[in-house]
């Protein structure tokens, strides 16, 4: 095949340039900083559940870590500009967030050698700011702040409390998630917006899970899952990084201690949390592919699929591709499971 290369033009005058001139400019930047797992600085993003997973509690102690000047947290490295964040907790009384606050800085004293008065980094709002912010007096109060403590990291709680109109409609979250694209841009910061999702029951977290407009999916950074089980088990999940890897199987597991700080208690599959256990991977896995033939084979369509147990456990992040084929490969042993034909199963009549 031959290549034309053109020759009476500058491959690198813009706005359409060539990926070599991209390739050379962008090596002349500084490299890319991330601050927590999959989040790079500037970035937008949102921390979801449901209500009372512990989303608020969560971010709450990070920013914490991330203000006393620690290097990591939950057993990941943090990388922050600034010790400096600012928490705009607009669904909660001031007093109730502050005995809070309280609790957790006491315990974190408690628990490490750390500089004096590091607390002046962690900054709140007290009960002179509205509690929603619907107009534009209300924005360039809230920008305000954020130019006057130059913060690395802004959390506002919630998404809710940003406009009175639905967010269900695409155009009231376009909007929103435009300014909210705006502030993190002109700030160089890195914006974490908290939103709660309906009750899930014992189900999955994934971006479908989210509140809303799919515009706020489409819009974001990154997307972290809170959730918490009908047998009171909380996890912590990476569901989606517009720049890191985000296909990790397991999540992880942790508590909320009496000081009201996240400790982590390890990680597991998402599948075993849900089903309320914390033990043999497989079993686990196993139990959910014959729940999930149960619940689909019927005497119309006695045969799955493998596409369907793609897009209902793998896609949605119950379990990955190899768990499911290894899941498969067990139950065809035992005789719970017969294979039709080449990615066709049924379920055995005994089961």
């Amino acid at each position: 095949m031959n290549l034309e290369i053109a020759e009476l033009i500058d491959p690198c005058e813009g706005p359409a340039i060539t990926v070599d001139c991209m390739m050379e400019r962008v090596a002349q930047m500084p490299e890319t900083q991330y601050l927590f797992r999959g989040i790079v600085n500037p970035s937008l993003g949102v921390v979801f559940g449901p209500a009372k997973s512990g989303k608020s509690i969560f971010i709450e102690s990070m920013l914490l870590t991330i203000s006393s000047g620690q290097a990591t947290f939950i057993g990941d490295k943090l990388n922050s500009s600034s010790p400096k964040v600012l928490l705009f907790s607009l669904e909660e009384f001031y007093k109730s967030r502050t005995d809070r606050n309280k609790k957790q800085i006491d315990f974190i004293n408690g628990s490490n050698n750390l500089p004096e008065n590091w607390t002046q980094n962690f900054f709140v709002i007290d009960d002179s700011f509205p509690r929603y912010i619907h107009n534009k007096e209300d924005w360039e109060l809230l920008e305000s702040q954020i130019v006057r403590i130059k913060p690395s990291v802004v959390l506002i709680d919630s998404l809710s409390r940003l406009t009175t109109e639905a967010i269900e409609d695409s155009v009231v979250a376009s909007l929103l998630m435009k300014r909210l694209r705006e502030i993190v841009h002109k700030y160089q910061i890195v914006l974490i917006v908290i939103h709660h999702t309906p009750k899930i029951d014992n189900k999955a977290l994934t971006i479908s899970s989210l509140a809303g407009s799919r515009i706020i999916g489409q819009e974001v950074d990154f997307m972290i899952g809170i959730n918490r089980t009908s047998q009171n088990i909380r996890y912590i999940k990476d569901v989606a990084y517009r720049y890191a890897p985000d296909d990790a199987e397991k999540v992880l597991k942790f508590k909320i201690n009496d000081s009201q700080i996240v400790q982590t208690l390890g990680y597991f599959t998402e599948a075993e949390l849900l089903m309320g256990g914390a033990g043999d991977v497989s079993n686990h896995s196993d139990e959910l592919v014959i729940q999930y033939f149960k619940e689909n084979i019927t005497a119309e369509n006695a045969i799955l699929k493998t596409a369907s147990l793609y897009k209902d456990l793998v896609v949605t992040r119950y379990m990955s591709k190899p768990t499911l084929h290894e899941a498969l490969d067990r139950l065809v042993k035992s005789g719970s499971i017969i294979k039709h034909q080449k990615g066709e199963w049924k379920l055995a009549i005994a089961s």
